[in-house]
């Protein structure tokens, strides 16, 4: 019994050292935020607001720099990110583009090939056309795409397959419309797909709702309809859920910072605690309600599982789709 109490004792000692280990870490030099759109794109203005606040808050001591590797729906970042180190110096920021591009075979990394740190923010997916566009309401959008879903021209943002994708093709499926013949055309960035709404060349966007929060307030655009299980407040109250119309058509896209598949537990607890603190700061709050994102926080475990739920509701709508190859 005593040997069994030392015993107990030791390993206890053992595991609090480890546990004091880990908390202990922090980055030794600077550290390196890959961006994997171009600057000015959502993802991209949604990394560089999580280094603002990193420096401004002192949650990091090193200084901390963003890197644009644009392409590929986001992969040419990713890539870039998984070769190197995995010693805590090197994030990213995750978007549901890793899951898509997995699911139809367009690049060979998932989820699962990164060390998820924290869900910072969510968002849901938004089809919006232009203030004077004939097409008054989604019931309009739906009626059309019913009737002749090769009539609707749609940007779908940096990737065929992405969220806003995938909301829209599971809407037209509710509809009777036979998603795969929808015309959907993809752009580099966000600012290309609205410049093409607004100089007539295409009739919907379909993209994460953040993006239209400034021209909806300009008046540049009509938001339909949303992919949300629940509406909105601010500026998006008066637009409609999938749900609200009948519709099955509820599309989450999780926003999260994560760093190459093999990095330690030691600087995974660092990041989930640095993000934690920046998420609860009046500053990032006041970030969230501008840009209309849905304030959701999870750490490292529900990061994982956050992204398990949008796989699988990923893979429904690019089946509908028939991009699915996985």
């Amino acid at each position: 019994m005593r040997r069994s109490g030392l015993l107990l004792i030791i390993f206890s000692a053992c595991a609090l050292a480890g546990i004091a280990h880990a908390q202990a870490w922090k980055p030794a030099k600077p550290v390196e935020l890959v961006s994997g759109s171009a600057a000015g794109a959502a993802s991209d203005t949604a990394l560089r607001a999580v280094e603002r606040l990193l420096q401004e808050k002192k949650l990091v001591d090193v200084a901390t720099t963003i890197v644009n590797k644009p392409g590929g729906g986001g992969t040419v970042g990713w890539t870039y990110l998984t070769q190197q180190p995995a010693d805590g110096h090197h994030l990213t920021l995750l978007i549901g583009n890793l899951v898509s591009n997995y699911i139809t075979g367009s690049s060979t990394l998932s989820h699962n090939d990164f060390a998820c740190t924290a869900q910072i923010f969510s968002e849901v997916t938004a089809v919006a056309v232009r203030a004077d566009s004939p097409l008054r309401n989604a019931k309009d959008l739906l009626a059309k795409l019913k009737a002749d879903p090769s009539s609707i021209s749609v940007a779908v943002g940096t990737a065929f397959g992405g969220s806003g994708h995938i909301a829209l093709a599971l809407a037209a499926k509710g509809a009777g419309a036979d998603p795969r013949k929808m015309r959907a055309l993809v752009f580099p960035g966000v600012s290309q797909g609205f410049a093409a709404l607004y100089g007539g060349h295409i009739d919907v966007v379909a993209n994460p709702h953040s993006s239209f929060a400034a021209p909806l307030k300009e008046g540049r655009v009509r938001v339909l309809a949303i992919a949300a299980p629940q509406r909105l407040g601010g500026d998006f109250a008066a637009v409609p859920t999938w749900k609200e119309l009948g519709i099955d058509a509820t599309v989450e896209a999780f926003r999260a910072i994560a760093g190459p598949k093999n990095m330690g537990a030691a600087q995974v607890a660092f990041w989930e605690g640095a993000l934690r603190k920046m998420v609860e700061t009046p500053e990032w709050k006041q970030v969230v309600d501008n840009r209309s994102w849905v304030d959701r926080f999870a750490g490292a475990e529900g990061c994982k599982a956050a992204f398990k739920i949008q796989y699988d509701q990923m893979h429904i709508g690019l089946t509908e789709l028939g991009l699915a190859k996985r």
